[in-house]
């Protein structure tokens, strides 16, 4: 192997793994942002679940003061009918009580159906609250942990460039140079390893002339496909 691509393999060694903290720097805030929009998701829901609910119970106790408000009008109904002075005015205060006694049945009925659909709202409130109550510890416990990882990356990331400036140091620059410029467009894969006769980086065959200098170890050979440096594992 020449020894400049063997420096180079080095160096590549490094920034695979720095490439691979820095995909966890990346991810783990992603991951982060999926969780919380799935928090805020679950949080929205339940909120409009209780909002339904609140509307309902609203409307039930208003249907509770119209049966009461109309239990007090007969009441003040009957009492008129211990005052009436004809048979006339006493029916018609009879055919009142009989038209408060019906709107009361219907508000009765009405207030069964409420009931129902109140109390079945607060059974779905009860489910989505526990359900936001289980996804925020989930979601805090991750934050915490993803909050350590993040900064354990970053200190991994820095102190490895120490060890990258080595790993580089006498790397003729115009080479570092078309690696550096390579490394993102060749998924990390710039120095890369024949099999055979094969570029392992586009799986496209080495010509006997290349595969006689990379044996030979006395030049950067180049696959004339990707342009991946190439050499031969010792």
């Amino acid at each position: 192997m020449h020894p400049d691509v063997k420096k180079l393999l080095a160096v590549q060694e490094v920034d695979q793994r720095i490439a691979g903290l820095r995909r966890d720097l990346v991810s783990i805030p992603q991951e982060r942002e999926r969780r919380e929009t799935r928090l805020r998701a679950l949080e929205s829901q339940a909120a409009e679940k209780r909002s339904g609910l609140q509307k309902r119970e609203v409307e039930l106790r208003s249907n509770e003061v119209g049966i009461k408000e109309g239990d007090q009008e007969i009441k003040k109904l009957q009492e008129r009918l211990n005052t009436v002075k004809n048979n006339a005015e006493y029916q018609a205060i009879l055919l009142q009580i009989e038209s408060v006694k019906k709107q009361i049945s219907e508000l009765e009925n009405e207030g069964l159906q409420l009931m129902e659909v109140v109390e079945g709202l607060r059974g779905e409130l009860a489910s989505a609250s526990e359900a936001v109550a289980e996804e925020r510890a989930v979601f805090e416990q991750f934050e915490s942990e993803s909050n350590e990882l993040l900064a354990q990356r970053e200190g991994e990331v820095a102190a490895m460039q120490g060890e990258r400036s080595a790993a580089a140091d006498g790397v003729p620059p115009e080479l570092l140079a078309e690696y550096e410029r390579m490394f993102d467009a060749r998924s990390n894969l710039v120095v890369c390893p024949v099999e055979g006769a094969t570029c392992t980086g586009c799986y496209i065959s080495i010509p006997p002339n290349l595969q006689v200098k990379l044996r030979a170890g006395t030049a950067v050979v180049r696959c004339d496909a990707c342009q991946r440096i190439l050499y031969y594992p010792d």
